[in-house]
């Protein structure tokens, strides 16, 4: 049997906030890994893994900001630098 537990005002509130911190982290980090990809381009990076690497290293997200999203989803931060590293890619290729 399930039983339902309602959520305060608090809670929910407190869920919102870190989930725009969330949106909030997670724009920041595509909008480094699009003013930096010239530069992984430029060094050779062509591989998922390896432009994942290079973005976790010299797109720092700070500490701060972490802690106050809390328990981060698995492989969010990974993922979405390889989504914006692949649709970077996609608009380079020729056609």
């Amino acid at each position: 049997m399930l039983a339902a537990v309602p959520w305060s005002a608090s809670a929910v509130s407190a869920q919102t906030a870190q989930d725009e911190q969330l949106r909030h982290v997670i724009s920041n980090l595509k909008a480094c890994v699009r003013t930096h990809a010239p530069a992984a381009q430029a060094i050779g990076i062509q591989t998922i893994g390896d432009a994942v690497n290079y973005f976790v290293e010299v797109c720092n997200i700070p500490m701060p900001d972490l802690a106050r999203i809390g328990a981060l989803p698995p492989g969010i931060i990974r993922g979405t630098i390889a989504r914006e590293w692949t649709a970077l890619a996609d608009m380079a290729r020729p056609r």
